[in-house]
């Protein structure tokens, strides 16, 4: 199972919005640190070839 899919769910067993609100920014937080290491390798392999 996907990571953020787990985040996303453990977020909806909580009704405390603050809580809500701290799991949505930490599956933002993993989403944005994935799409920069895939960005970074992306650019290194064109550097090789």
């Amino acid at each position: 199972m996907n990571p953020t899919t787990l985040i996303g769910a453990a977020s909806t067993l909580f009704k405390n919005d603050k809580m809500k609100i701290a799991f949505v920014a930490l599956q933002l937080g993993y989403l944005t640190y994935k799409f920069v290491q895939n960005k970074k390798e992306l650019q290194h392999q064109n550097i090789e070839n």
